[in-house]
C-alpha cells in the first residue's frame, strides 16, 4: 500500500511515514499531509514537511478502495492481538495498533529488497518522479503537479526537475491540436512562396504515406483484414508527426479502404482498384 500511494501521490518517503489515519478522509477522496519523519542514524523525529508546507490531495477512486481494503486488514490484525487502532495512528507502523511510525531507512531498505526480488534496479524516490511525470504526460497544469507533490514556488521547481518532460508534453498537445484543425488552404515552401493545397500534391508528407499504403494494398501486400503500421510507426519511418501519419490513415479510410478507431490500429478493409505499386518497396512491410 505505501509502494501504491507513493505512485499516485508523490508523496516523499518521510511524509509517507508520517501519515496518519485521521488525515484520511476516504469519504471524500482526500489525504492531507502535513509533516514529515526525519531520521539521523537511529534516531527519528516528526518535522515539518520540506517546504514547510502542508497539503491536501484527491485520491482516484482506485487509491480509495485499495486503503479502505488497507485499512480492513489493519483493524483485523489489530483484532487478533485484542487491540484497535488509534485514531491519529500510522497508516504505516511496525506496531500493530499502529502507535509509531515506520523508519525512513526501514522503507528504503523493504523497498531495495522487494525490487531485487523483481529483477528491478529502482529506489524509492522514482516512484515520486513517476507520479510527476505520468500527471504531466497526461497533460496536467504544471501549478497542479507542483502542488500535489509540495513544490513551493507555484512550480518555479516542477519546472525545473521535469523540463524535458513539460517540453514533451507540450509538443503533445501542438500534434493533438494540429490533428484537429482543417487543412490550411495554403502551404509556404521553403523559398517563401505559397502554395495552394485545394489540389493533391504527391509532395505533401501526409499523401506520400498514404499514397505508398494505397500501393501496398493494391500490390497484396496488405490484405483485407491485415493492421497497417501503428501511426507512430509510420511518423518515425517517414520522419514526420504522428498526426501528419494520422492524417494519412484518415484519407485511406475516407476512401473505404481502411476501417480506424481511436485507440486501435487502422484494418485494410478493401484492395484498390489500381496497380499503385512504385512505392511499395519504401515501406518495406
Amino acid at each position: 500500500m505505501l509502494v501504491w500511494l507513493a505512485m499516485t501521490t508523490g508523496a516523499r518517503r518521510g511524509e509517507l511515514c508520517a501519515l496518519r489515519w485521521d488525515w484520511l478522509d476516504l469519504d471524500n477522496a482526500t489525504l492531507r499531509i502535513h509533516t514529515s519523519i526525519a531520521q539521523d542514524g537511529g534516531k527519528t523525529w516528526e518535522k515539518d514537511t520540506k517546504t514547510h508546507q502542508q497539503r491536501r490531495i484527491t485520491l482516484d477512486p482506485e487509491t480509495v478502495g485499495l486503503l479502505r481494503a488497507y485499512r480492513q486488514h489493519c483493524e483485523t490484525e489489530a483484532r487478533t492481538v485484542g487491540a484497535t487502532l488509534a485514531r491519529n495512528g500510522r497508516l504505516f507502523s511496525p506496531e500493530v495498533d499502529h502507535s509509531t511510525w515506520l523508519k525512513p531507512s526501514t522503507v528504503t531498505q523493504r523497498y531495495r529488497r522487494m525490487s531485487r526480488s523483481l529483477g528491478l534496479d529502482t529506489h524509492l524516490h522514482q516512484l515520486r518522479h513517476y507520479s510527476a511525470t505520468e500527471l504531466i504526460a497526461a497533460g496536467v497544469d504544471v501549478r497542479t503537479v507542483a502542488g500535489r507533490l509540495g513544490h513551493s514556488g507555484g512550480g518555479t521547481t516542477t519546472l525545473k526537475v521535469y523540463s524535458a518532460w513539460v517540453a514533451e508534453a507540450d509538443q503533445k498537445a501542438a500534434g493533438k491540436l494540429t490533428g484537429r484543425m482543417p487543412q490550411a488552404p495554403i502551404t509556404i515552401d521553403v523559398d517563401g512562396n505559397a502554395r495552394s493545397t485545394l489540389e493533391p500534391d504527391a509532395t505533401n508528407p501526409y499523401q506520400k504515406i498514404a499514397a505508398d499504403l494505397r500501393g501496398a494494398i493494391s500490390a497484396g501486400i496488405l490484405r483485407v483484414g491485415d493492421q497497417l503500421p501503428p501511426v507512430a510507426e509510420l511518423a518515425t519511418r517517414y520522419h514526420v508527426g504522428v498526426a501528419t501519419a494520422h492524417r494519412a490513415i484518415m484519407e485511406l479510410k475516407a476512401d473505404g479502404l481502411v476501417t480506424a478507431s481511436r485507440g486501435k490500429r487502422a484494418t485494410v478493409t478493401a484492395p484498390t482498384g489500381g496497380t499503385e505499386t512504385a512505392d511499395v518497396i519504401t515501406l518495406r512491410f
